[in-house]
């Protein structure tokens, strides 16, 4: 086999192009499934603080009005203050609470959650990216609660 065609055989030419064409697919298989991964948390968090605010409006106007209260219940899921983060990293200082027009026919209580930071998995976006402000505003429904 002197000088005739090329040995093909192991440790030849073949074995080293499917070594590159793995390292190529593996490379784009796992920027992909970081990608979704990052699409997903995005997706989940999105929809997890928008029902927080939902839950926490239900609550404000079905309840009397305390802001520390309803902060609360939308950081820890109940009235009462706990200790450490919340639900997801919340904190207390990421939920607002506003009354407008207290008293009157067009009561409204609207509860904010600002400056959640996200962070990423895709290294070359990582860091935190800061999602909008979530919010809700409700008419008042004291059910006999005083205000």
């Amino acid at each position: 086999m002197s000088g005739g065609a090329p040995a093909f055989g192991r440790g030849g030419r073949r074995c080293g192009a499917a070594i590159v064409e793995s390292a190529l697919v593996s490379l784009v298989f796992i920027v992909t499934l970081i990608g979704a991964m990052d699409i997903t948390q995005f997706l989940f968090f999105h929809q997890a603080l928008r029902e927080r605010v939902r839950a926490g409006v239900r609550y404000a106007v079905t309840h009397t009005y305390n802001p520390d209260t309803l902060r609360n219940f939308v950081v820890w899921n109940s009235p009462e203050q706990r200790g450490g983060p919340g639900l997801f990293g919340l904190t207390p200082e990421m939920v607002s609470v506003q009354r407008y027009g207290a008293g009157t026919e067009s009561d409204r209580i609207e509860v904010r959650i600002e400056n959640f930071p996200l962070r990423l998995f895709t290294p070359w976006l990582a860091g935190r990216v800061m999602y909008p402000v979530f919010r809700s505003v409700e008419p008042v429904e004291s059910l006999g609660a005083p205000d």
